[in-house]
């Protein structure tokens, strides 16, 4: 484990981003657990504080929280996650078509604007609002399917499957490759081309690329 310089949080977003970039660093194992005490002390601020910030990190999917225990660094089975990823990109790219069909000249604005606010925080952004903004950018695509219902079954999915810092973008450049793929997406709706956003999709899901 990585050795912790001391830090300190003034504000919830602050803590949030502290934790996130911890654990993107290593600092944090998969499997360890977050001990409240000793992040009050790592981090020199209050007891409430640490519970609401890992509240909102859970909340977020970037850590985990089991009743009665407390929250820990989600480490999730190999096999298991390749499954649930393919799973994942079989459902979004039988989506592909239904975005096509029902994306609207608006509707692809707003996805380029949630594109290009992803690829602005790779520089200026915390691991957080990266994720904040992958998330959106993600549930916009899925909503221009017209079925509410894909983007909640997309939500339980990415509930079983490790969500960044801690499992997604563990270098800069797969950050840049995601931002990549994103605007791919973007222009394969403008051009009503089904094959070449289901082409994308799955390589982003899957980090084939």
């Amino acid at each position: 484990m990585e050795t912790l310089k001391p830090a300190h949080s003034d504000t919830e977003a602050d803590l949030m981003d502290q934790i996130a970039t911890d654990i993107q660093a290593g600092a944090y194992a998969p499997g360890s657990w977050l001990k409240q005490i000793e992040l009050q002390q790592r981090y020199k601020t209050s007891r409430p504080m640490i519970r609401l910030a890992l509240d909102r990190l859970a909340q977020k999917q970037l850590i985990r929280h089991e009743l009665n225990r407390g929250y820990y660094v989600y480490e999730a089975d190999g096999d298991e996650v390749r499954d649930l990823l393919d799973l994942r990109a079989m459902i979004e790219c039988a989506a592909a078509a239904r975005i096509i069909r029902h994306g609207t000249g608006p509707e692809c604005e707003l996805l380029q604007k949630m594109a290009q606010n992803f690829e602005d925080l790779i520089d200026t952004g915390s691991i957080v609002q990266q994720h904040e903004a992958n998330q959106a950018f993600h549930h916009q695509l899925l909503s221009m399917s017209g079925n509410p219902q894909i983007s909640a079954t997309i939500d339980d999915l990415r509930h079983r499957i490790p969500s960044a810092p801690a499992g997604q973008w563990k270098t800069r450049q797969r950050v840049k490759q995601s931002s990549i793929e994103h605007f791919e997406m973007v222009t394969a709706v403008r051009n009503r081309d089904a094959k070449a956003l289901e082409d994308a999709i799955r390589r982003h899901i899957m980090q084939v690329a």
